[in-house]
């Protein structure tokens, strides 16, 4: 993979079945930019939403996912006028008009002249404003110093927000690039370092995010999911989807918004919060230290991985003694093995109800202010219970799902290059299916982000004919993703729209109905285009 984001012409970005749309679309965009500001833009900025294949709710404890970029995208027409103003001014125009244009200025030196808004149509500017914070730290003193002008940008968007498809880190991302691009810097500042500004960026606008949403937006690719791993760096590497035309993804989005920001403290934050509770419990246990990978200091991942560094020569009693964890190493490696004795520890010591507060002060060790400073300093949260133990679970069982997917894909990436007979896509659709539906229920029973109307397309999808079928992102609505034979789409699209929409919100035009259910491949990561 090159190290910077790359120029792509429309026919590299998207496929043959979306081109005219998008060529028709990216026309409509520039024309729009051109009725604004008077002149043409000078570039088209582009970054896509993702889809979650399997490991949610576990990238910001570090563990490994399997996501792709889809073809819906955020597009930013932009221009740049330098000149000799003291500041750098940002012009911002929202297609969408419910999104008020905004202005505003700042001076690249002084991370304290931008201000960010909490309240209005104008909020959705605080993402511009926080990748030029983030910027601010990367960008060599000489080009921050020379960032004199006027950046003029209009926004398109083909990604529903708040659909937990991530339009907050295509958001991100390509605000990145519009910057960078106008301030003649994109070759400056390498993809990995992109998608760290744009995911320290989005924890500025109140949500925790773990890193795989952006790191998606930039280096996802055509026709490949990506297997992305946070320790001990970011690393993403391809993975192909060996179900040969018969299966597809399939999206339903519930029309019920997935707000993180809004719904933080009671349900993302929180969740972040209870599985850091749940490491200092762990922690006490195993009197252990948890800063192995450094990055991840005092999560789940942490506490497993510095535990087992300092007990190798423990392992072959522990392969002797529990038959789990022999057979998850034999199967999947020592990762796997690791993983499978965390869960044997969590459920001996973790109670599985509902803890108070008073009672987790116990569990950890921590009472008090110094609780609230060691886990609460960093977030808002409102809870009166803590469920710890599911939480865990939730996170140890998942990290080893994404290892048992990734692991048939590779099985069927070698059984497909040798061809027929050692290749049945149907047999790897079902075994992919089967860790997609056992993701489902733990994010619905352990991790408790699921929803009535995500567990409804859920059902209706796997009695239909859907192999595999859970909800994608952080949940608590938005959307959900489904593999099903290619023959079975149009009747279980028919279904979805006599059982769900028809039903939850009555009339809906084809074109609402599009932008609800859609076929999704693998899609071209963040890009800009030259005018």
């Amino acid at each position: 993979m090159t190290d910077s984001i790359p120029t792509r012409a429309l026919d590299e970005i998207y496929s043959p079945h979306t081109l005219p749309g998008e060529q028709a679309r990216w026309h409509s965009v520039v024309e729009h930019f051109t009725h604004i500001f008077h002149h043409k833009p000078q570039f088209v900025a582009r970054a896509p939403g993702r889809l979650n294949l399997i490991g949610e709710h576990i990238d910001y404890v570090g563990y490994n996912v399997i996501p792709m970029a889809i073809e819906k995208d955020i597009l930013m027409a932009a221009a740049f006028e330098p000149d000799s103003t003291p500041s750098l001014r940002c012009d911002l125009h929202n297609a969408i008009t419910h999104f008020a244009h905004s202005t505003f200025e700042c001076d690249m030196m002084d991370p304290h002249s931008i201000e960010l808004v909490h309240f209005g149509n104008k909020r959705w500017a605080n993402y511009f404003k926080v990748v030029l914070l983030g910027l601010q730290s990367v960008l060599p003193p000489e080009v921050r110093q020379n960032a004199h002008g006027t950046i003029k940008v209009l926004v398109d968007g083909t990604v529903p927000p708040e659909s937990s498809l991530s339009s907050s880190a295509a958001m991100t991302t390509c605000s990145s690039i519009v910057i960078l691009t106008a301030l003649q810097a994109l070759h400056v500042v390498p993809r990995k370092v992109i998608a760290d500004v744009a995911c320290h960026s989005e924890r500025l606008v109140g949500v925790h995010s773990g890193g795989m949403d952006q790191a998606v937006s930039v280096f996802g690719q055509r026709d490949m999911a990506l297997f992305v791993s946070f320790a001990p760096t970011l690393h993403v590497s391809l993975v192909e989807l060996p179900l040969g035309n018969q299966y597809v993804f399939l999206v339903t989005n519930t029309m019920i918004k997935s707000d993180k920001k809004a719904t933080a403290p009671e349900r993302y934050n929180l969740r972040v919060v209870e599985t850091r509770l749940a490491a200092a419990v762990l922690k006490r246990v195993l009197q252990t230290k948890s800063d192995i990978p450094i990055q991840f200091r005092d999560t789940l991942r942490s506490v497993s991985d510095t535990f087992w560094a300092g007990h190798t020569g423990e392992w072959d009693k522990i392969l002797h003694e529990f038959d789990d964890v022999r057979h998850a190493c034999h199967d999947l490696g020592l990762e796997a093995g690791h993983l499978q004795a965390m869960l044997n520890i969590v459920e001996h010591h973790i109670p599985r109800r509902g803890l108070s507060r008073q009672e987790v002060e116990n569990l950890v060790g921590i009472h008090g202010d110094d609780f609230d400073h060691h886990f609460l300093k960093d977030f808002h949260i409102r809870a009166s219970e803590f469920f710890l133990h599911a939480r865990a679970f939730h996170v140890y069982s998942e990290a080893l799902r994404v290892l048992q997917f990734h692991a048939v894909l590779q099985r069927a990436h070698a059984d497909h290059a040798q061809g027929p007979p050692h290749f049945d896509p149907h047999r790897v659709a079902r075994r992919l299916g089967a860790i997609m539906n056992a993701s489902h229920e733990s994010l619905c029973h352990d991790y408790d982000c699921s929803s009535p109307e995500l567990n409804l397309v859920v059902h209706i999808a796997r009695q239909h004919g859907s192999l595999g079928s859970r909800l994608t992102g952080a949940g608590w609505g938005g959307c959900a993703i489904h593999l099903v034979h290619r023959d079975q789409v149009s009747t279980l699209m028919d279904l979805f729209k006599e059982l769900y929409y028809s039903i939850k919100f009555g009339y809906m035009t084809e074109h609402m109905l599009n932008d609800a259910m859609f076929l999704t491949a693998p899609g071209e990561g963040a890009c800009v285009s030259i005018l």
